[in-house]
């Protein structure tokens, strides 16, 4: 059967596990699966640009919801977009002079600048987002994708409760297969797009050399 929903993923998990005791319990095991792969999955998949914008005087902004880790972050202009550098919050002065931010941090839960805005700037966070499917929230990009990792990550929560070392230990070597190929081919998606972008600018070098 095809895996694409929610409750696909539940269902399968079901014909897997046959044990009717634990149809109730799918739900959690998947949430128990989604704070796995939160953990151990950083693939472009999870990758989203959310656009963010500053109160004036203020010197943070709240995270977005689902935000597990951030990327890179950029400051919007009427023609382009600047990436500004990320600095460890600890190296973040304290300065209270007003002006347009030139580095950032997370702070908490929240997205920190190394001094106040003095205007209402708007800007771009890349980030990681948090995996959590729901009847609201029924698929995301992972599993669509690869939905071999959501359903053995699934399995291998369920494993405790079957009381099967064999098959635990199956499911367990499935799923880390399964994230290794995606790994994989992630690194080779980044990798072309990587080469892509490097090509253009490799041969400009070349032609002002001549």
């Amino acid at each position: 059967m095809a895996i694409t929903t929610y409750g696909e993923l539940q269902a399968a998990a079901a014909n897997w596990l046959v044990r009717g005791d634990l149809t109730q319990r799918i739900p959690e095991f998947v949430a128990l699966a989604e704070t796995r792969l939160n953990r151990v999955l950083r693939t472009r998949l999870s990758e989203a640009e959310v656009a963010l914008n500053a109160t004036v005087g203020a010197r943070t902004i709240p995270l977005p919801a689902g935000f597990t880790e951030p990327l890179r972050v950029w400051i919007e202009r009427p023609d382009r977009r600047d990436e500004l550098p990320f600095l460890e919050a600890s190296l973040i002065g304290a300065s209270w002079l007003r002006g347009e931010p030139r580095a950032w941090t997370v702070d908490g839960d929240k997205l920190g600048f190394d001094r106040p805005c003095d205007q209402a700037y708007a800007f771009t966070l890349r980030m990681l987002r948090r995996f959590a499917l729901s009847d609201a929230a029924p698929t995301n990009g992972v599993l669509s994708d690869a939905p071999d990792v959501y359903l053995f990550a699934t399995l291998s929560e369920a494993a405790p409760f079957l009381r099967d070392a064999e098959l635990a230990a199956a499911y367990e070597t499935k799923l880390g297969r399964a994230i290794e190929e995606l790994n994989a081919k992630d690194a080779r998606s980044r990798a072309a797009r990587t080469l892509t972008t490097e090509l253009p600018e490799l041969a400009l070098a070349r032609w002002r050399r001549c």
